[in-house]
C-alpha cells in the first residue's frame, strides 16, 4: 500500500543523505582558519558533526568552534586525543547553489528562452543536463544545505568594507548611529592610516548600500512566497526580511489556512516551490513509485501546471518560513495588526496591535514635549492588567473573572466566604452564566470590574530613540484604552514595504479595468471526495485499492486537463425547486426552519414561515429561467484527491432574484425593528442569501452528476454530494461507504464511513481514531463543505458568491524615501487580479515577488535607484496587462465573461497615478506609461468597434475626456496640500468655464498655456506650482487619451482590434452547403460499399444454395460482419452532415433572411418601397430587433429605464424614411448615447453600434437613387419573401444534439418523414412566378431562387448577388438534409439486415440443416433488399460527378493550353492528372455500384422462385461476386490515389488552383462587392466578400469532387485569404 511506497521514499532519501555526509568528509587537519567548517568527529563513537571555527581561546590550548545548525559554543582540546578534526567539503550547499541557479535560469532568463531552447547551443547541452538532474533532488542534506548557506550569507555581511578597501571616486554609506540614517560617503582617494579622515573612518560603520531590509504585509500565498524568495538578496544586502501576518498561526494550536479553493501554479511557481521546499515540494507534487499523482497537488506536465488547494499551498510555504525563523533568518510577526495608508503613503498601526520594539512616530521631542514635527519612539514595555490578591476581596464588590472554557472575562459579584473552608462564592451577573464557587488557594484569575480580556494590556511604554537634552533616553506611558484606537504610523526606516494583503473591498486606488459580474466558489472535502470525486471517467481494469483511493496508475480516470465545462442554468432552478417541494426528502425544508431558529428569529416559522415564500419564489425562478440572458453558465472544478472544488459563474437573474427573496423574507421583521435591530436584520437577510447559495450549488453539483458534465458514465460513480446535514434519522447501516455523519445522542463528533462489513460499519473520526459502529445506530447525516481547521465545524470560507471583475493598483509602487532608495509595493492579488475562470490569479503575484527580488539585486549591483524603480514599474505594468488579458482574453468586445469597461473619471484617477508614478522614476514618457498592450485594453472600453472612424464620436469622446483631465486637474490642485484651498478651487473651475468652448478647438499644450495666463489673481508661488507639476501632468493625460484614440483607429484600419485568430481565420470545408458536398461525398463511397458487401451476401447464400459447401456461409457471414461496421460509421456521420445542413437553415432564418428581403426591397421603386407597411420594412424590422436587444441588455445589466433613448427613437419612428431624422438620431447615438450615457459597459456601448448601424442601412436605403428595371419584379417577389419566412420557419429543426449526431427533433422532421417529403417533392415542379400547389419547402425555395436570379438579370447581374448564393445555399441544405435521411434510413435497414443476416449465417450447423426456421432464413434474405436502393442512390450520384468530372478535366484543359508559364502548365496537368484518376475511381465504383443493383435483386429472385439451370441461376451470383471485387479494387485503387497521388501534391495547390482562375475569381469579387462603410474594417467587408466569392466558385467548378477536406480546404481557404500571395 502506500505506507510502503512512501517508505521506499524515505529510505532513498536516507540513502542520499548518508552519500552525501560521506563525499563531504575531508582528510584530517590540524591547522584552522576562521569562519571555515570542520567535522568534529568524537574519538569513541566516531560521531561527527559539523561546525564553524572561530578562534583559539586565549590562554588555554583550547580552540572555540560553533555548531553549524544549533549556533551552540564548544570549546575543544585537540591534544587530549577526545575529538579529531576533518576538513569539510561543501556537497550539500555545492548542490543547493546548483539548484538556486537553476531556478534562476527559468525564472529570469527563461523570460526570453525556456530551458530547453538553450539546449540548443551544443556546448551548453552536456552541462544543462546535469544541472537538470542536480535540480530535482531532494533530501533532508540539501533542505539543511540551503538554509547554512543563507546563515553563511548573513554571517559574512558581504556589503560591509573597511577603510582600506575604498576604491576612489565611488559612492559608499556611512552609519550615522545617531540619527540612524546611512548617508552617502563619496571615496575621494584610497586611504591610508597617515590620513588625518583614517581614525574617523575607521570607527564608521561603511557599506556599499544601505540594507535591502524588507517589511511584507499579508501571510497569505503571495506574502509567505515574497519572504522566502527574497531572503536571501535582502540578507546579502546586509538587510533582514520581516512578515507582518494579521493572523496567528498558533492561536487554535494549528494552523488558521482553511481556503480550500484549488489554484493553477504556473511554472514560475513550479521553480520557486521546488527549490525554496525541497522535500516538501516532493512530498506534495512528485508522485511516488507506482503512482500517476501525488496526494496533495495535481501535475499536469504537458500543460506546465501544478495544481493544489490554498491551505495547502500556504502551510508549505510557512512550514519553510517558519524553519528560516527558527534560524534566525528572517522574523515573523503574527496579529501584527499593520496596514498601508495611500493617503500620507506610510505605514500604520493601531495602538491596540503595536507590539514591543515597533518605532512609532509621535509629534513629540526627545525631551518628551509636544512638537510640530515627527520623532521617532521605540515601544519599549507592555505593563499589564494583574489579577486581584485574596486581599483584595471584598464582599458586594464586583469584578471580572477569567473563564477558561469561554476564553473571556465574565462580571461576577462577590456575595459570600466561608471562613472555615476559604470558600469564595460569585454570582454571575450576565445571563447564561452559572454561579461560582472557588477555594481561596485556587481562586481564577480576578480582575476589577471594566477588565475586557484576560491579561488585559494596561499601558505601553515608549522610548525615544534621540537622547534628550539632558542626556539619557526619555520614556513615556501611554494609556491602552486612550490609544488602542489610535492610528499610529510606523518609521520602516531602511526598509522596502511589500503589500500582499489579497483583493481589496470597497478600494480607491485600484483601476477596475472590466465590469462585474457575479461569481461563486464551493469547496467539498471528506473520505467521499477522496472516494469517488476523482472518478469522472470510466475504468479500464478493476475497482482501485482500498487503502488508496486515488493514485492508481492505469485506473487513474481524472478530469486533470479538461477542468472548464458548461452547464445550463434552467435545469439547476428546476432542480432548487424540486428540493424545496419534495414531499419525500423535506430536508431543506427542515432546514429553513433551523436557519430561521439559529439566528434568533424562530417565531418566523409560525407568524411568517419563510419555507412558502422560497418555494413559491423557487418555482417562479424555474419559470423564469428558461428566458435567461446567459443559458449557459461556465463552470470550473478540480480535484486533489481530498478536496474538491467548484468554481461558477451566475446568471444575473439569478442574482437579483436572490436578493429580492431575501428581502421579502425579512420584510415583516425589518418592518417592526429598530434602527439598531435594522443591522442584525440585515445580516440575518445575508444569511439567508448564503443559504439561497447553497440551495443553488446543491442542485448545480446534482444537475452536474445527473448529466454526464464530468465525463460520460460519471453519473454511475460519481457520489452525490450534499451541502447541508440532515435534520432527520437515519440508520448508520442505510448509509453509502464515505458518508459523514454524527450520531444523533451525541452530535458533537462527526465520524466518516470507511467500511461496511455485516451488521457492524467500521468509521473513523475526524482526529483519525477508528472504531466499530452497529449498522443500527441512530444518525443523522453531515453535509459534505469543507471543513475548518479542527475537521468538525464547517469551513467559514467552504461556500462564497461575489462579484468578480479584473482591476488593478493604481501604483506598482510608491517611492518611500527617495534620498534612503526604498519604496512601498504592492503584488499579488493587491497588485492585479484576473477573472479566475481563465487563470490563476497568483501568477501575477510569483512575477511580482521575483521582479521585486530582481530589483533589490540591482540595488546590490549598484544600478541606481532610479534605474531599478523604473524597470520595476515597467515590468510591473507589462504584468498586470498579462494578469487582465489572462482573464479577459484576447478578443476585447467578442467573447469573455467580463470585458474592459470604466467611467472616464475613473480612468483618469488611475491615469493620473501612472503619471506621477512615472515622474518618480523620471520616466514621464506616454509611450511608457501607457505600452501598446494596455492601449488596446483601454480602447476596448473608450472606442467601441464600429466607431474609430466616426468623426461625431471621436469628437464627442475627445470632449468627454479634455472634460474629465480638466476635473482631475482641479481636483488634484485642491488636495495638494501646499497649494489646495476652497478658493483655488472656485477660481480653476471659473477660469475652466471661460475657456470651455476653446478646449475642444485648440492644442493641449496651447490651452494650458491660455488657462495660466488667466490666473494672475493667484499668488506667484501657487502658480509656479500648478505649472510646474500639475499642468504638466494635465498635458500628459491629454496627451495619452490623444494616443489611445489614435490607437484604436490604427487597430482598426489594420483589423488588429480582434487578435485571436480564431476570429479572424477563413471558415473551415464543411462551412459550404452544396449539393453532396466534399464530406458527404464518402456517403456514397460508403452506400456502394454497402450494397456491394449485401450483394455478395446473398451471392454467396446462393453459391451455397447451389452447390452445397459452406464457403458460401463463411463467406457471407464475413461480409455481414463488415456491414454492421461500415453501415454504423454510416449512420453516424450521415447524422452529422443532416444537422448541420440543418443547422445551415436555421442560421439562414436567423443570420440571413432579414438580408435578402433587404436586397430585395433595395431594388424596388421608391413609391413602392413606402407602400410596404412599418412592420415588413425589412429595415425596420432589422432596427426593430437591435433596439429590442438593447433595452433587454439595459434591464439586464441593471440600467434605469433607458427614457432619452426611447423618446428619440420614437422621433425617429416617427419620420422613418426621412433621411434627415435618421442622421439626428445616428447623431445622437454617436455623440450622446455611446459616448457618454452608456459608455462603461461595452455590451451596451455594442447594441448602440448595431443601432446605428441599422440606421445607416436605413439611411441608404431611403436616400438612395432606386431603378426601375425589374422593379415590379422585386415587389412582387418581397411579397412572396414576407409569406415564405413564415413558411420556412415551422420546418427548421432547433431542438438539442446529444453525443454530436442524435438531434431532439418533431416529429414531422423524423428521418421516415423527411424520406416521404423527397419523394413527394420529385411531384412537385416550380417557375418563378410559384410553385405548384401543395409543394414542399424545397420547391417554393427553388421557385424564390429562380426569382431572385430573374430580378438580378433585369440588372444586369449587379444586385442580388449575395442574396442569390444565400438562397441557393438553403435551397441545397434542405435538399441535402432529406438525402441525408434517405441514406440513414437506408443504412438503418442494412444495418439491421446485416445482424440478422449474421444471426442466421451463425446458426447454420452445415450448408444444408439450419438451427433456424425456414421463415427466419428467408426473412434474412429479403431484408436486404434496402441495399438495392442504396446502390440506386450511389448511382445517380456517381452518374452526376461523372460529368461534373468530365467538365472539370475539359476546362482544366483549357487552362493548361492558356498557362502562362512552364511551371503553371505543369501545376495544372498535375490537377488535371488527379481529376482523371478520379474520373476512373468513380467509374470502378459506378459499375460497382450498377453490378450490387442488378444482383442483389436477381439473386433474391433465383433463390426464392427461379428454377433455371445451375449455370443459369449462378450468373446474378457471379456479378455479385464481381460488385464486390469491384468494391474492394475501388477501395485499394483510393487507397493508393489518397497516399500516392493526393499525398504528394503541393502544399501550394490552393495557390496554383486559383491563380489559373485569377481573371474569372476577381470578376466573381467585383460582381459580389458592397460599398464600403465606415463601421466595419475594410479587411472585415473584404473578407465577407471574398467568403461568398470562395462558395460561387466552389459551386460552379466544384474541385471537392477531385480533392479530398485537406486539399479542398487549401483552395477554399486562398479564395477567403484574398488570393493573396505570399
Amino acid at each position: 500500500g502506500r505506507a510502503k511506497t512512501l517508505l521506499v521514499r524515505e529510505l532513498r532519501r536516507e540513502l542520499f543523505n548518508n552519500t552525501i555526509r560521506e563525499l563531504s568528509y575531508g582528510d584530517y587537519v590540524t591547522t584552522y582558519q576562521k569562519d571555515e567548517w570542520y567535522w568534529l568527529e568524537d574519538a569513541t563513537t566516531k560521531q561527527k558533526e559539523a561546525y564553524i571555527y572561530d578562534a583559539k581561546v586565549t590562554g588555554r590550548d583550547e580552540h572555540r568552534f560553533i555548531h553549524v545548525d544549533t549556533k551552540f559554543e564548544k570549546f575543544v582540546s585537540l591534544t587530549n586525543g577526545s575529538v579529531r578534526t576533518l576538513a569539510y567539503i561543501p556537497i550539500a550547499e555545492s548542490i543547493s547553489r546548483a539548484q538556486r541557479q537553476f531556478m534562476n535560469i527559468e525564472i529570469d532568463n527563461g523570460k526570453k528562452f525556456t530551458y530547453d531552447g538553450f539546449m540548443e547551443f551544443s556546448f551548453l547541452r552536456t552541462s544543462l543536463r546535469q544541472l537538470l538532474v542536480i535540480s530535482q533532488m531532494t533530501c533532508e542534506e540539501l533542505d539543511i544545505a540551503r538554509l547554512n548557506v543563507l546563515q553563511e550569507i548573513q554571517r559574512s555581511n558581504q556589503v560591509q568594507v573597511s577603510v582600506r578597501d575604498l576604491e576612489p571616486g565611488r559612492t559608499y554609506y556611512t552609519y550615522n548611529a545617531k540619527q540612524k540614517i546611512y548617508e552617502p560617503f563619496v571615496a575621494k582617494k584610497s586611504y591610508s592610516a597617515s590620513d588625518p579622515e583614517w581614525a574617523e573612518l575607521a570607527r564608521t560603520k561603511i557599506v556599499k548600500i544601505p540594507p535591502q531590509n524588507v517589511i511584507v504585509v499579508g501571510g497569505g500565498p503571495t506574502g509567505l512566497t515574497t519572504c522566502i524568495h527574497c531572503c536571501e538578496a535582502a540578507l546579502t544586502s546586509g538587510g533582514i526580511v520581516k512578515l507582518y501576518e494579521a493572523r496567528d498561526a498558533f492561536a487554535k494550536g494549528g494552523s488558521t489556512f482553511e481556503r480550500a479553493q484549488i489554484v493553477r501554479l504556473d511554472p514560475r511557481w513550479i521553480s520557486i516551490l521546488r527549490y525554496h521546499l525541497g522535500t516538501g515540494f516532493e512530498d506534495v507534487y512528485i508522485p511516488a513509485t507506482g503512482e500517476t499523482d501525488a496526494q496533495l497537488g495535481n501535475t499536469l506536465p504537458t500543460q506546465g501546471f501544478v495544481e493544489i488547494t490554498i491551505k495547502d499551498l500556504e502551510n508549505m510555504l510557512h512550514v519553510e518560513l517558519s524553519k528560516m525563523w527558527s534560524k534566525g533568518l528572517l522574523q515573523n510577526h503574527t496579529q501584527a495588526g499593520a496596514r498601508y495608508d495611500h493617503t500620507t503613503n506610510n505605514l500604520t498601526k493601531m495602538g491596540s496591535a503595536l507590539k514591543v520594539d515597533d518605532l512609532i512616530k509621535r509629534r513629540v521631542n526627545p525631551d518628551g514635549f509636544t512638537s510640530t514635527e515627527y520623532y521617532t519612539w521605540r515601544v519599549a514595555e507592555m505593563k499589564y492588567s494583574k489579577s486581584l490578591d485574596v486581599e483584595d476581596l471584598k464582599i458586594g464588590g464586583e469584578y471580572g473573572i477569567y473563564i477558561r472554557e469561554e476564553n473571556a472575562v465574565k462580571n461576577y459579584k462577590l456575595v459570600g466566604v466561608n471562613i472555615d473552608t476559604e470558600t469564595y462564592t460569585f454570582k454571575a451577573t450576565e445571563e447564561g452564566m452559572e454561579d461560582l464557587k472557588a477555594v481561596g488557594g485556587n481562586l481564577p484569575s480576578i480582575y476589577p470590574k471594566g477588565t475586557r480580556k484576560h491579561a488585559e494590556v494596561g499601558k505601553i511604554i515608549v522610548e525615544s530613540v534621540r537622547k534628550g537634552s539632558k542626556g539619557g533616553y526619555v520614556r513615556d506611558e501611554l494609556p491602552y484604552k486612550v490609544i488602542e484606537k489610535e492610528r499610529f504610523t510606523l518609521d520602516v526606516g531602511h526598509t522596502h514595504v511589500i503589500e500582499c494583503i489579497g483583493k481589496p473591498h470597497g478600494s480607491n486606488v485600484h483601476f477596475s479595468v472590466t465590469t462585474y459580474e457575479p461569481y461563486g466558489v464551493c469547496c467539498l472535502q471528506g473520505l467521499k471526495v477522496s472516494m469517488g470525486m476523482h472518478n469522472f471517467g470510466e475504468k479500464r481494469w478493476g475497482t482501485g485499492l482500498l487503502d488508496d483511493f486515488r493514485s492508481i496508475n492505469d485506473q487513474n480516470t481524472r478530469i486533470i486537463g479538461d477542468f472548464t465545462k458548461m452547464v445550463r442554468s434552467a435545469p439547476v432552478a428546476q432542480k432548487m425547486y424540486e428540493y424545496m417541494t419534495d414531499q419525500k426528502d423535506n430536508n431543506w425544508q427542515l432546514h429553513w426552519a433551523k436557519v430561521c431558529e439559529d439566528n434568533g428569529y424562530g417565531s418566523l416559522n409560525s407568524t411568517d414561515n419563510i419555507v412558502p415564500k422560497i418555494q413559491a419564489a423557487c418555482k417562479l425562478h424555474a419559470e423564469m429561467a428558461p428566458r435567461f440572458k446567459r443559458q449557459t453558465l461556465q463552470t470550473r472544478f478540480f480535484e486533489t484527491g481530498d478536496n474538491y472544488y467548484l468554481g461558477m459563474e451566475f446568471t444575473r437573474e439569478y442574482d437579483l432574484w436572490k436578493n429580492n427573496v431575501a428581502t421579502e423574507c425579512v420584510a415583516s421583521l425589518m418592518i417592526k425593528a429598530s434602527k439598531d435591530e435594522q443591522k442584525t436584520v440585515g445580516r440575518f437577510r445575508g444569511i439567508i442569501m448564503h443559504h439561497i447559495d447553497r440551495l443553488w450549488y446543491d442542485a448545480c453539483l446534482e444537475t452536474i452528476r445527473q448529466g454526464d458534465v464530468y465525463n460520460p458514465g460519471a453519473r454511475h460513480r460519481v457520489p452525490r454530494l450534499y451541502l447541508i446535514n440532515k435534520l432527520t434519522d437515519d440508520k448508520l447501516g442505510d448509509l453509502p461507504v464515505g458518508e459523514s455523519f454524527r450520531l444523533t445522542d451525541r452530535p458533537k463528533e462527526k465520524y466518516e464511513i470507511l467500511v461496511k462489513s455485516g451488521k457492524h460499519v467500521v468509521v473513523r473520526n475526524v482526529e483519525g481514531y477508528i472504531s466499530k459502529m452497529n449498522t443500527n445506530t441512530i444518525v443523522r447525516r453531515e453535509g459534505n463543505l469543507t471543513r475548518s481547521p479542527d475537521g468538525n465545524a464547517e469551513s467559514r470560507v467552504a461556500l462564497a458568491t461575489f462579484p468578480v471583475g479584473h482591476y488593478v493598483n493604481f501604483r506598482t509602487a510608491r517611492v518611500n524615501d527617495d534620498a534612503k532608495g526604498y519604496i512601498f509595493a504592492f503584488i499579488g492579488d493587491e497588485q492585479a487580479t484576473p477573472h479566475f475562470m481563465r487563470y490563476s490569479g497568483l501568477t501575477g503575484a510569483c512575477i511580482n515577488a521575483c521582479l521585486f527580488n530582481q530589483f533589490i539585486k540591482q540595488a546590490i549591483d549598484g544600478v541606481s535607484f532610479k534605474d531599478r524603480f523604473n524597470l520595476y514599474s515597467k515590468e510591473t505594468n507589462w504584468s498586470n496587462g498579462e494578469v487582465v488579458q489572462r482573464g479577459t482574453g484576447a478578443n476585447y468586445g467578442t467573447d469573455g465573461f467580463l470585458r474592459p469597461g470604466f467611467p472616464y473619471d475613473h480612468f483618469m484617477d488611475y491615469m493620473h497615478s501612472k503619471v506621477v508614478e512615472s515622474l518618480e522614476s523620471s520616466h514621464p514618457n506616454a509611450n511608457i506609461i501607457a505600452s501598446r498592450d494596455w492601449k488596446t485594453k483601454f480602447a476596448a472600453s473608450m472606442v467601441p468597434r464600429g466607431m474609430e472612424l466616426n468623426a461625431t464620436f471621436i469628437k464627442s469622446l475627445d470632449s468627454q475626456l479634455k472634460k474629465s483631465v480638466s476635473k482631475k486637474f482641479i481636483k488634484e490642485a485642491f488636495s495638494d496640500q501646499s497649494i489646495g484651498s476652497t478658493q483655488l478651487k472656485n477660481i480653476l473651475e471659473t477660469r475652466e468655464r471661460q475657456l470651455a468652448t476653446k478646449r475642444d478647438r485648440t492644442d493641449s499644450k496651447e490651452y494650458w498655456e491660455d488657462y495660466v495666463q488667466g490666473l494672475e489673481s493667484l499668488d506667484s508661488k501657487v502658480v509656479e506650482k500648478l505649472v510646474d507639476y500639475h499642468v504638466g501632468i494635465a498635458i500628459r493625460l491629454d496627451q495619452i487619451c490623444k494616443k489611445i484614440v489614435d490607437h484604436a483607429t490604427k487597430l482598426h484600419l489594420y483589423n488588429d482590434r480582434i487578435a485571436s485568430e480564431l476570429e479572424n481565420q477563413p471558415k473551415p470545408v464543411d462551412s459550404i452547403v452544396d449539393d453532396f458536398a466534399v464530406e458527404a461525398q464518402n456517403f456514397a463511397n460508403a452506400l456502394v460499399t454497402s450494397a456491394t458487401y449485401s450483394a455478395g451476401v446473398v451471392g454467396f447464400t446462393l453459391f451455397e444454395i447451389i452447390r452445397g459447401d459452406r464457403v458460401g456461409t463463411v463467406l457471407s457471414a464475413i461480409l455481414a460482419a463488415f456491414n454492421i461496421a461500415i453501415t454504423f460509421g454510416t449512420m453516424t456521420n450521415v447524422s452529422r452532415y443532416k444537422i448541420r445542413n440543418e443547422e445551415s437553415r436555421v442560421v439562414f432564418q436567423e443570420q440571413k433572411m432579414l438580408g435578402v428581403m433587404k436586397g430585395v426591397y433595395s431594388a424596388m421603386l421608391r413609391q413602392q418601397q413606402d407602400a410596404v407597411p412599418e412592420k415588413d420594412n425589412p429595415f425596420i424590422a432589422g432596427l426593430e430587433e437591435q433596439k429590442n436587444a438593447f433595452l433587454k441588455n439595459a434591464k439586464y445589466y441593471d440600467y434605469d429605464e433607458p427614457k432619452e433613448f426611447l423618446e428619440a427613437y420614437r422621433m425617429l419612428k416617427s419620420n422613418i424614411n426621412d433621411p434627415e431624422s435618421i442622421q439626428k438620431f445616428m447623431g445622437l447615438l454617436s455623440s450622446k448615447f455611446i459616448v457618454d450615457t452608456y459608455h462603461v459597459n461595452s455590451y451596451m456601448q455594442e447594441n448602440l453600434v448595431n443601432i446605428y448601424k441599422s440606421c445607416h442601412e436605413l439611411y441608404l436605403s431611403v436616400s438612395g437613387e432606386s431603378n426601375e428595371s425589374g422593379s415590379a419584379e422585386a415587389q412582387e417577389l418581397f411579397q412572396r419573401l414576407l409569406t415564405f419566412k413564415n413558411q420556412l420557419e415551422p420546418t427548421l429543426q432547433r431542438g438539442p444534439t446529444r453525443w454530436g449526431f442524435i438531434k431532439q427533433r418533431k416529429f414531422a422532421h423524423w428521418d421516415i418523414m423527411a424520406c416521404l417529403q423527397f419523394f413527394y417533392s420529385m411531384f412537385c415542379f416550380s417557375t418563378r412566378k410559384s410553385a405548384s400547389p401543395g409543394a414542399l419547402i424545397d420547391t417554393k425555395t427553388l421557385s424564390i431562387l429562380k426569382q431572385i436570379r430573374y430580378v438580378s438579370k433585369l440588372n444586369n447581374n449587379t444586385i442580388l448577388r449575395r442574396e442569390n448564393r444565400d438562397v441557393e445555399d438553403l435551397y441545397w441544405a434542405t435538399r441535402e438534409s432529406w438525402i441525408a435521411s434517405l441514406i440513414f434510413m437506408t443504412a438503418v435497414l442494412v444495418h439491421i439486415a446485416a445482424y440478422i443476416n449474421l444471426t442466421a449465417r451463425a446458426g447454420n450447423n452445415n450448408s444444408n440443416i439450419s438451427m433456424l426456421s425456414p421463415t427466419y432464413r428467408e426473412i434474412a434474405q429479403w431484408v436486404l433488399l434496402p441495399s438495392t436502393f442504396g446502390a440506386i442512390l450511389a448511382v445517380f450520384h456517381f452518374v452526376r460527378k461523372f460529368f461534373i468530372l468530365i467538365g472539370l478535366y475539359s476546362t482544366l484543359g483549357k487552362k493548361t493550353y492558356n498557362a502562362t508559364s512552364t511551371e503553371n502548365r505543369d501545376n495544372i496537368k498535375k490537377v488535371r492528372s488527379v481529376t482523371l484518376t478520379q474520373l476512373m475511381l468513380v467509374v470502378l465504383r459506378l459499375v460497382a455500384a450498377v453490378a450490387a443493383a442488378v444482383a442483389l435483386p436477381w439473386a433474391l429472385i433465383e433463390i426464392n422462385f427461379s428454377e433455371e439451370t445451375v449455370t443459369a441461376a449462378e450468373l446474378p451470383a457471379w456479378i455479385a461476386v464481381g460488385a464486390v471485387c469491384a468494391s474492394i479494387s475501388a477501395f485499394i485503387f483510393f487507397f493508393l490515389v489518397e497516399y500516392r497521388v493526393r499525398y504528394n501534391l503541393s502544399p501550394k495547390l490552393g495557390e496554383f488552383v486559383c491563380e489559373s482562375f485569377r481573371d474569372e475569381i476577381e470578376g466573381m469579387y467585383h460582381l459580389f462587392e458592397l460599398p464600403v462603410n465606415d463601421i466595419d474594417s475594410k479587411q472585415v467587408q473584404e473578407k465577407e466578400t471574398w467568403e461568398y466569392v470562395a462558395r460561387e466558385f466552389l459551386h460552379k467548378y466544384r474541385f471537392d469532387t477531385v480533392f479530398a477536406a485537406d486539399r479542398f480546404g487549401a483552395i477554399l481557404q486562398y479564395i477567403q485569404s484574398g488570393m493573396d500571395q505570399r
